[in-house]
């Protein structure tokens, strides 16, 4: 399963999120639900570095299954704009792949 934890800051903006493991939804071959998961966690990074120019530090570990991205700048309406994007985006998942994907949100 892969599970998405979502952390907001005091100010109720999103700062930081991880996801580890892998969805294991087919036996072989393409696995959609990791691909789709993949694909809507790891597209804020190239809005926040390129669009917004926003610092990121971030760890991606392909094998593990892992993806750690902390905004270094403090967040505001922009970045989150993209985060609440990623996150609906995982709601959804979720909702059509209960077995698969789990998110959490965690506030401060």
């Amino acid at each position: 399963m892969i599970t998405v934890d979502i952390f907001y800051n005091e100010d109720n903006l999103v700062d930081s999120y991880k996801v580890t493991g892998h969805a294991e939804s087919v036996d072989e071959g393409f696995d959609q639900v990791c691909a789709l998961v993949s694909l809507t966690t790891q597209l804020p990074v190239l809005g926040l570095e390129q669009h917004l120019k926003r610092k990121l530090a971030y760890a991606l570990d392909e094998d593990e299954g892992m993806l750690e991205v902390k905004l270094e700048d403090t967040p505001d309406d922009l970045t989150e704009a993209i985060l609440q994007t990623m996150v609906c985006g995982l709601k959804n998942l979720q909702e059509e792949y209960p077995k698969y994907l789990s998110t959490n949100e965690h506030r401060r």
